[in-house]
């Protein structure tokens, strides 16, 4: 298991402004600096309307999952093009805000608001209303299957 310095937990929303500009969470701010950056790397979802977005340990970690594999081969392809040809670096501006691209806010039907929640090593922004659809599915999948959670290399069980 890789070692994070810090997790991103929680949910936030904050508002979007004409520009495009949302205010990143200030816990989010602190675990970025503690990174030693005040970017953050953003990509479409590949599975859902929603953003997957972080900062220099999360990005080095999907450069190096990469990296481990075969570069001919046109999976690999596949996944250097859609993880970081999608890939932007957004810089955070000096009040804590990030200009979102039209690319992204359009793959995630932000328009008004955005919610930031927190997944570990790295945080998602989705449109609130989504987010709560997405939460509901999340929960009633994470009961019934209470138990069924296994380690990546085949171990126990973890509640």
């Amino acid at each position: 298991m890789r070692s994070l310095s810090r997790p991103f937990l929680s949910t936030f929303v904050n508002r979007i402004d004409a520009k495009g500009r949302v205010s990143v969470p200030a816990k989010f701010r602190d675990i970025l600096e503690a990174q030693g950056a005040r970017t953050i790397y953003a990509r479409t979802s590949t599975v859902e309307p929603m953003i997957e977005a972080g900062g220099p340990e999360w990005m080095a970690h999907t450069y190096s999952q990469i990296e481990e594999h075969d570069p001919t081969s046109e999976l690999y392809d596949d996944y250097a093009m859609s993880l970081l040809g999608d890939t932007v670096e957004l810089t955070v501006d000096s009040e804590g805000r990030v200009v979102l691209p039209e690319g992204l806010l359009r793959h995630a039907g932000l328009d008004e608001a955005a919610a930031f929640v927190g997944v570990g090593s790295h945080f998602r922004i989705w449109e609130p209303k989504a987010l709560e659809m997405r939460m509901v599915r999340a929960r009633r999948s994470a009961a019934e299957h209470r138990g069924q959670l296994r380690l990546k290399n085949g171990g126990g069980a973890h509640d």
